[in-house]
């Protein structure tokens, strides 16, 4: 069973959970140095999530918003992957090896983003809980 039950479901944590990233005190600056913008575009459920840290404060779109948006860097991935990964089990170079992730532009660009991303890792599983949603932090 899929960890959102539908792109509304997916598009609605991505939002909350990217525009807190995004704004958190320790980490805003991080994306803002990065200065590149990326698109999560993600299946089962189809939903997308894009994020342009070129400006500051950063801007956070999902839905048909973000699929319109031109980015540095384009993810495709399943949504269970995208949760995979924020929760810390989804190794990127060994996915992309495999062909469960594939990035359209710029790795070097994404690799900009590291430094805010990893610490977002352990405000992920946080974020959930705090949603109401602690049921996704299995399976």
């Amino acid at each position: 069973m899929p960890v959102f039950s539908s792109a509304e479901e997916a598009e609605k944590v991505y939002l909350g959970f990217f525009s807190h990233i995004t704004q958190h005190p320790e980490l805003r600056g991080k994306f803002v140095e990065s200065g590149a913008s990326f698109r999560a575009n993600y299946t089962d459920p189809d939903s997308a999530v894009s994020v342009d840290a070129s400006q500051d404060p950063p801007v956070v779109k999902v839905g048909a918003a973000a699929k319109a948006a031109e980015v540095d860097v384009a993810l495709f991935m399943t949504a269970d992957d995208g949760h995979k990964f924020w929760m810390g089990d989804l190794n990127i170079p060994m996915a992309m090896a495999r062909r469960k992730v594939k990035i359209e532009g710029s790795v070097g660009t994404l690799l900009k983003m590291l430094p805010a991303m990893q610490p977002a890792f352990s405000m992920y599983p946080d974020y959930l809980a705090q949603q109401g949603m602690a049921d996704k932090l299995s399976g």
